[in-house]
């Protein structure tokens, strides 16, 4: 196979509500996936580090077929690895790799999160680690676990577990001859870059340890180090970065070890091209997509969203601020009104007749 690239995204948090941080109905997902299609090089797959969905573990789908509908196929049963696409001529596959908000069953404060991947594996793709090859490199996917809070600014994920330490250092082993790739949703080494604009980042990292993964990070350190890994792709800080094992920022293509590369989060529209060939993996300036839609924020301007839709005896109003909210007819006749007061409120429809309906917000100040 002759050189080919990919492009990383990471931390879509593709929602069916408006929240912050989040892509609201995919709607940029659907904008810079088809920029993806028109990319000269055409990439040869794209590959996706966690936190896919806004609340992953959320009844009942994980707000997974927001995004799954707008991929081909669309929305499969308990799709393989490697069984959606980008592209409706299916010529670029997509890859994922579970992060902590595919845990999280409730979005709070903090949010409430498990250890089973429910729904990510009945709409997305299986709960296994996994590598795709090609005759040029080895690209690994390891799930680096639920959240392990350490403190209010570090958030960990519970790491490597022994197995798959044995698994990645089998795997990297029997390509010893190929470049070789590693994907995972937590960064194995922090450090402080830059936001989706190239502002500087305003987060807390204290150390290259921070919001990093609990368990094995030495010995997966050790592995990259070991076997020759060239590049770590990682998300989960929303922040542009790249560094080596001591935490120091190098540059995209430095030559010293392995580079620990953090792409800014999909929902600002970041992304990164990888280049590969058969001596080096080259790694692109940090890229925006879809800059014509206007700032950082979705274009939602009332916030507010409604479902499921259609929708028969109740309807569920998400939304961040309060708002008065009336219901009326195809005439413009206001049927229900009523003043949102959580981040969901549910409307009992039973007394409406079958037909087409519309909502009207204003902000209650």
């Amino acid at each position: 196979m002759a050189q080919f690239t990919f492009i990383h995204i990471s931390d879509m948090h593709i929602s069916n509500i408006p929240f912050q941080n989040s892509d609201t109905n995919a709607q940029y997902f659907q904008c810079y996936t088809k920029e993806f299609v028109e990319l000269d090089p055409k990439p040869a797959f794209v590959v996706v580090s966690g936190d896919v969905s806004n609340v992953g573990n959320q009844t009942p789908d994980g707000m997974y077929p927001t995004v799954t509908q707008y991929l081909f196929p669309p929305t499969l049963t308990n799709p393989g690895i490697g069984n959606y696409f980008i592209d409706p001529s299916k010529t670029i596959p997509i890859y994922f790799v579970p992060g902590n908000h595919e845990y999280w069953i409730a979005l709070t404060n903090p949010p409430v999160s498990n250890d089973t991947l429910t729904y990510y594996k009945k709409f997305l793709t299986p709960d296994t680690d996994y590598a795709i090859t090609t005759d040029l490199a080895v690209i690994v996917f390891l799930r680096s676990g639920s959240d392990t809070v350490i403190s209010a600014n570090n958030e960990k994920g519970k790491g490597l577990s022994n197995e798959q330490c044995s698994y990645l250092r089998n795997i990297l082993s029997e390509n010893s001859n190929k470049r070789k790739i590693i994907v995972m949703h937590h960064p194995a080494v922090n450090a402080v870059g830059t936001n989706s604009d190239g502002t500087p980042y305003t987060g807390v990292i204290n150390s290259p340890e921070d919001n990093s993964i609990a368990n094995n990070r030495t010995n997966f350190l050790n592995i990259c180090d070991s076997n020759h890994v060239d590049v770590v792709l990682n998300g989960h800080e929303h922040q542009n970065v790249v560094a080596n094992r001591a935490g120091q920022v190098i540059s995209e293509n430095g030559l010293d070890s392995t580079r620990y590369i953090q792409t800014a989060a999909a929902f600002n529209r970041s992304y990164r091209i990888i280049t590969v060939d058969s001596s080096f993996v080259t790694v692109s300036a940090p890229m925006r997509s879809c800059l014509n839609t206007g700032g950082n924020e979705i274009i939602n301007p009332l916030n507010i969203s409604v479902f499921p839709n259609p929708a028969t005896d109740k309807l569920t109003i998400g939304c961040t601020r309060h708002y008065d909210v009336d219901i009326l007819n195809m005439k413009g006749q206001i049927l229900k009104r009523l003043t949102t007061q959580d981040v969901y409120t549910t409307v009992d429809l039973s007394d409406l007749s079958a037909g087409i309906y519309f909502y009207f917000g204003k902000l209650n100040s």
